[in-house]
């Protein structure tokens, strides 16, 4: 992966606003050639007039007086003009940079949207974080302490480099002495600060790794006390990081030592031999002034470079992090002849589906199964026998290994993701709430719909009534996950979702697990009035209540061991039988 022209590509839109930005930045560096100028021009009369510089100035002619007032005058002038350019052209530049960092950090979080959940997976939520708030920010770094950087520096140190020859090659040429070892520190320092800047940001990304671990679990860190465990862990995480932007800021400090060093020598060398050309009157004070001046000038855009290409070296370990989300393979792509999903009567089939998490742990077994329009099917079993991830295939959050899985008919690997999910409504065992008001919860599964639909919604998932008495209704804030509300609570306004999306498919995963009996007694009557009418599937380990709902099929080391109403199944010896007694046991 060229890491630079992957940069290259995301600033390709904006190579407009880049052209305009290059020719006010050309004025700029005009103006900065020319400013030593008056100065120069000043001190060359005063030793033109006498030998010393401190000669009273109000002694000298009216003429020369008035030509000082001029000299004067265009140093504030050209430090005037060189202001507001530099002024518009950093404020357009740093607008460019953001604009871009804009579209990478949306491309970026786009892209985790639409990443199947295999990706999402095998990768901690904190460090995905990590790379949309902070990795992307390298690409603002590539432009404006990079590519910016590089072009200034480059036009300033061509119009220095010009103006230095004309006033004296042999200085010219005793300043050029020391770049190659400048060039030689610069080689040497890049590919460390590449190396520590690539560790700061993984361990940056732990740390935030672990604080949204810890905190996403503060209520099991409360309960079983472990907060000073949990501080002990943070701490180790921190601590690794702190070693890594030590390491990383020895290396910066010691870099801007030697090259501090190896200018200074330059600058030395360049005043030795300067005052010998003046002595000899080969050369003017004033020339000798501007020459220094000049001098000073080219080592900044030469340091400026050194510093540059450590910045982009220390970008380039961000801009990879947000690259490889960017690269990463979809596993379940969607075909491009994928046709619209024809909604129709809810036939689901599954036949010969294998799948596994991991490569040798099958989940799922050459399985069959096809459950009819508008019946109710129950999946049940052990941990582990597959009944989760069965739901996890008709959305197609996940693809087979092999086999099919049709809906209506038609392949789901043939058809779009987002015309068969408007098919499904899902509801889980924890009902998953986004920060925002129960109304926005509520119309989630469907944006746009009115108050009246979504109230109706709610009295249907038995939650009006709970909502109304709230202080401010539908407009009560949820808090983050829904912590401001019960679980019940929570699952009658993921009932309500369901029932406004009012698709002819529903999937039931463990809706009732977690709410004790009262609560789930309560919840099966709005379960059961949104069940009526649609294909339903609905996994539970609460035997009694898929008892007499529907079909059953038990699940068995990732087979359908056997399938019956659940009287049937009870009436004769195997698992189903196994499973009841060993619930009523315990």
């Amino acid at each position: 992966m060229n890491i630079y022209r992957r940069v290259a590509a995301v600033y390709r839109p904006f190579l407009g606003p880049i052209g305009g930005a290059l020719l006010l930045l050309l004025a700029s560096i005009g103006l900065k050639v020319i400013s030593p100028w008056p100065l120069g021009w000043i001190f060359n009369q005063f030793q033109a007039r006498s030998e010393s510089v401190l000669l009273p100035v109000l002694n000298q002619p009216a003429p020369f007086m008035q030509a000082l007032l001029w000299a004067v005058g265009a140093m504030i002038a050209i430090q005037l003009l060189w202001g507001l350019f530099n002024l518009f052209n950093n404020y357009w530049l740093i607008e460019i940079g953001l604009r871009a960092l804009l579209r990478l950090r949306t491309e970026i979080f786009a892209r985790l949207q639409y990443l199947p959940l295999q990706f999402h997976d095998y990768r901690q939520g904190g460090d995905s974080s990590f790379r949309v708030a902070y990795d992307t920010q390298a690409i603002q770094t590539f432009f404006n302490r990079g590519f910016v950087s590089i072009v200034s520096s480059g036009l300033m140190l061509l119009g220095f480099l010009a103006a230095m020859l004309a006033k004296s090659p042999f200085l010219t040429l005793v300043s050029f002495s020391v770049i190659p070892f400048l060039l030689l520190a610069i080689y040497i320092f890049a590919h460390r600060v590449r190396r520590d800047s690539a560790d700061v940001q993984a361990r940056e990304s732990g740390v935030l790794t672990r604080v949204t671990e810890a905190l996403g679990a503060i209520r099991v860190v409360h309960a079983y006390g472990r907060e000073e465990c949990e501080i002990k862990r943070f701490e180790q995480e921190a601590e690794g990081s702190l070693t890594a932007n030590r390491r990383l800021t020895v290396t910066q400090v010691s870099s801007s030592l030697v090259v501090g060093l190896i200018t200074t020598a330059g600058t030395a060398a360049l005043i030795y031999f300067g005052a010998g050309e003046v002595a000899a009157g080969r050369l003017q004070s004033g020339d000798l002034l501007v020459f220094i001046t000049y001098l000073t000038m080219f080592y900044q855009p030469l340091e400026q470079l050194s510093y540059t290409v450590w910045a982009m070296e220390g970008a380039a370990a961000g801009a990879t992090r947000v690259f490889e989300v960017l690269d990463a393979r979809d596993d379940v792509p969607e075909s491009p002849t994928a046709r619209p999903f024809r909604p129709g009567s809810g036939r689901i089939e599954l036949e010969d589906v294998s799948f596994a998490y991991e490569p040798g742990r099958p989940v799922l077994d050459r399985l069959s199964l096809t459950i009819e329009p508008g019946t109710t099917a129950a999946l049940v079993g052990g941990t582990g026998a597959g009944k989760t991830t069965i739901l996890s295939l008709i959305p197609r959050f996940y693809d087979p290994a092999s086999g099919t899985v049709r809906i209506d008919g038609q392949d789901i690997r043939t058809v779009t993701k987002a015309s068969l999910r408007a098919s499904l409504s899902l509801v889980l065992q924890e009902t998953l709430l986004l920060n925002g008001t129960i109304r926005d919860n509520i119309a989630y599964s469907r944006p746009g719909a009115r108050q009246d639909e979504i109230e109706a919604a709610a009295r249907a998932a038995q939650a009006h009534e709970f909502i109304a008495s709230l202080p401010r209704g539908y407009d009560t804030e949820v808090g983050e996950r829904g912590v401001r509300l019960s679980g019940g609570q929570r699952q009658r306004i993921g009932i309500a979702r369901a029932f406004l999306r009012n698709a002819p498919i529903l999937l039931l995963d463990e809706p009732t697990s977690a709410l004790d009996l009262k609560t789930e007694a309560e919840l099966m009557g709005a379960l059961k009035s949104l069940m009526a009418g649609r294909t339903t599937l609905i996994v539970t380990h609460r035997l009694a209540t898929v008892h007499d709902v529907g079909r059953i099929y038990v699940l068995e080391k990732g087979r359908v061991a056997e399938s019956g109403t659940g009287p049937e199944l009870l009436s004769r010896p195997g698992p189903y039988h196994h499973l009841w007694h060993s619930a009523i046991k315990q």
